[in-house]
């Protein structure tokens, strides 16, 4: 029985051991793999302008909106001559200073009976002077809907999500 308990074991250690030589280990000397040549300097000219650093990484969007508020919405099914459904979607953000624009990039929409609809709100920095005291910002969306009912409104901003609207009201 101990020969058979020896046998297991010294078969035991074999396999571990071997499984380890394809571990780098911190410290290890003996790595059989090839060495990783060091970057080389990239020369650039006055009138070439690459800036890796400069490249989006996907994920690490920011925003600038510190705090948002107040998010409503709606459907205006108002009937009328050329009268077009169409949703209203309003809120209040914070932001570092005044003179702030905003712009909204609409999202793709489920493909449920009733979608949600994704929005981002992208904001644009004053070009020129501002006030430099944190400022509230009325901001709105408005578009024609393209769906007969909406479950919810995702507002995003960045990689925030800034609110999201459940039971939007139809007003007619």
């Amino acid at each position: 029985m101990t020969k058979t308990r020896f046998a297991l074991a010294a078969a035991a250690s074999t396999l571990v051991l071997a499984g380890c030589q394809y571990w780098p280990w911190k410290g290890d000397t003996t790595s059989t793999a090839a060495p990783i040549e060091a970057e080389k300097p990239v020369a650039v000219t006055a009138e070439e302008t690459v800036t890796p650093e400069a490249a989006p990484v996907e994920g690490t969007e920011t925003c600038d909106v510190l705090e948002s508020r107040g998010w409503e919405a709606w459907v205006n099914r108002m009937p009328g001559p050329g009268a077009v459904p169409t949703i209203h979607v309003i809120g209040k953000v914070d932001v570092r200073t005044g003179g702030y624009t905003f712009d909204w990039k609409k999202g793709p929409t489920d493909r449920s009976a009733m979608p949600a609809l994704r929005l981002k709100l992208i904001p644009k920095a004053p070009g020129g002077a501002a006030t430099t005291a944190i400022t509230t910002e009325d901001v709105k969306y408005e578009a024609p809907a393209s769906s007969l009912k909406y479950s919810r409104v995702i507002i995003s901003c960045g990689a925030t999500t800034l609110g999201e609207i459940a039971g939007i009201m139809d007003v007619q």
